[in-house]
């Protein structure tokens, strides 16, 4: 089980309770990764999103032949938010770089069934969640700049 301080720190669960964490967090799995494992392919479906527990990983999109890093991402942030949103294919790749690395997986519909079923709780989740990608647009775009 994820520890309670652990969880805390990572942006999905900003402004709730421990109660409401713990809640969400039993929806999850708990998963190591190694330098290599890859969390998300480009374009596929699978509709995970992924809370950063430890460790590193590489945001990496392909255009033709070439695969580019986009960004770096740590503890606390979150992976495959925008198909927990849109419900379309992931838009980058998503590559461990360290080892090693652990995530909280979880599959698109429990969350979606939490939001609906807890409406208090999926209010505060996608909030959360459009902060972080506001963040990370606002962080490519000065990069890019």
């Amino acid at each position: 089980m994820v520890e309670l301080d652990l969880a805390r720190q990572c942006i999905l669960f900003r402004d709730l309770s421990d109660e409401d964490i713990r809640h969400i967090v039993a929806l999850g799995e708990e998963q190591t990764c190694r330098e290599g494992d890859t969390l998300a392919v480009q374009g596929s479906r699978e509709g995970k999103v992924f809370v950063l527990l430890e460790g590193m990983v590489e945001v990496q999109v392909q255009t033709g032949e070439e695969r580019r890093p986009v960004v770096y991402l740590g503890p606390g942030q979150l992976i495959g938010e925008i198909t927990l949103v849109d419900g379309g294919p992931h838009s980058a790749s998503v590559v461990v770089t360290q080892t090693p690395t652990r995530v909280l997986a979880f599959e698109r519909k429990a969350l979606l069934e939490l939001c609906e079923t807890r409406p208090r709780i999926g209010y505060v989740l996608m909030r959360n969640i459009a902060a972080d990608l506001g963040f990370k647009i606002r962080h490519h775009n000065l990069s890019a700049a």
